[in-house]
């Protein structure tokens, strides 16, 4: 397997630009989509406001110091956050102006992100946005995996798939951003599971895709042990099509760091870094990230806010209360004493989301089990074929 791209590092500020989006994949953690972009006005404050702080979130002293001395990230998301280019251009502007004339530390030390669905690269608009910015600016786009299991989830707003409207510009975008940067976001949940070979295959083969970052929803997919032996079976297809393909492809699921599992080793952490990337929603106010925004609620009335821009960062310390919902705090006993521990993902901000409080969800475990099992795998036939040591004597993996 060939290594992931690597990422720009640094502190993470997210806009969200818009509460609207052109489709309704079925699956959407944003429940409570509707009309509505952010003002500028509130971007530009909102820049001003993580400019004029020397920390912002609150990470002097703690482990996430680092991350002030680094580059800052300005991520995008909507909806989709294309269908709003030429706020995007503003924002961007804007941000370059205050970080030069504050003689910033990040003036010139900066990437912005976008996650697309891919359907938006036809406006005129957007191409001349990521033209303009192509040097500085990043853009996945989610595919799901073949046409099958694409287009019952990622539908249009009366129930069409998008396949063949991302597919209309797909050679623009790789052109763009050149098929070794190139990458897409799958989303998998139970429908995904008799398609994962046929999508990793089709992803590589048809997209031309050579980085491939694929999880399962953290919600309850109600799966049943038909359904967890059908993966097992389909897990077993996609590593031997990986292992074939190991020279010019990666697929995160089954990568060291993400899929080989193993006792917890580090109780004090958490997961993600939720808590250190603070989001701006349309509505003015600034969340631990952007999980925590208000269209991502299960209830509106839920609004764990760290500051607004009329104020500025009022409840800093809610940044450093998400932090400490480490593994050990949070994690029920079965996690404490799982084998495969370390390669179970949770979002922190979903939970809150649904429940109003913090907790480990443990919707997934018996697919991250496979997961595991078949990562571990594909690294004992890699080792075998290229000569290569992924494991110590522990029998712990080797990054």
């Amino acid at each position: 397997m060939i290594p992931a791209i690597s990422e720009y590092e640094g502190m993470s500020i997210t806009f969200q630009v818009t509460e609207d989006c052109n489709l309704r994949c079925k699956y959407c953690y944003e429940i409570d989509k509707r009309p509505g972009d952010l003002p500028f006005e509130y971007a530009q404050k909102f820049i001003d406001i993580i400019l004029e702080d020397d920390d912002p979130i609150s990470a002097k002293g703690t482990d996430n110091e680092w991350i002030l001395n680094e580059g800052l990230i300005l991520d995008f998301i909507g909806g989709d956050a294309l269908m709003v280019p030429e706020l995007l251009d503003k924002i961007i502007q804007y941000y370059q102006y205050k970080a030069v004339s504050l003689g910033h530390r990040w003036a010139y030390r900066w990437r912005a992100s976008i996650s697309s669905n891919g359907t938006l690269f036809e406006k005129p608009q957007v191409r001349e946005l990521l033209l303009k910015y192509k040097n500085s600016l990043y853009v996945g786009v989610s595919v799901d995996g073949c046409p099958e299991i694409h287009d019952k989830n990622r539908v249009w707003k009366d129930g069409r798939g998008t396949m063949k409207d991302i597919q209309k510009w797909w050679d623009w975008y790789i052109e763009w951003i050149g098929q070794d940067w190139a990458t897409t976001k799958a989303t998998c949940n139970k429908d995904t599971i008799p398609y994962l070979y046929k999508s990793i295959k089709f992803l590589h083969e048809e997209m031309r895709l050579k980085q491939i970052h694929m999880n399962f929803i953290f919600e309850d997919m109600h799966l049943t042990e038909g359904d967890l032996r059908r993966l097992d079976q389909e897990m077993e297809k996609t590593v031997a099509y990986i292992l074939e393909h190991r020279h010019d492809l990666h697929v995160s699921m089954f990568d060291k760091a993400f899929g080989i599992g193993e006792p917890m080793s580090h109780p004090d952490k958490n997961w993600c870094g939720s808590g250190s990337m603070p989001c701006l929603s349309i509505n003015g106010k600034i969340y631990p990230c952007f999980r925590f925004s208000p269209n991502t609620m299960h209830s509106r009335k839920l609004d764990f806010y760290v500051g607004d821009i009329w104020h500025g960062f009022s409840h800093k310390e809610r940044f450093e209360m998400v932090r400490q919902q480490t593994r050990q705090k949070i994690s029920p006993q079965k996690c404490l004493e799982c084998p495969v521990e370390s390669a179970c993902a949770w979002c922190i901000g979903g939970a809150f989301a649904e429940k109003g409080e913090f907790y480990r969800p443990t919707n997934i475990c018996e697919v991250h089990k496979l997961q595991s099992k078949w990562a571990h795998k594909y690294w004992e036939e890699y080792d075998k074929l290229e000569g290569t040591k992924s494991f110590d004597e522990r029998g712990l993996v080797i990054l």
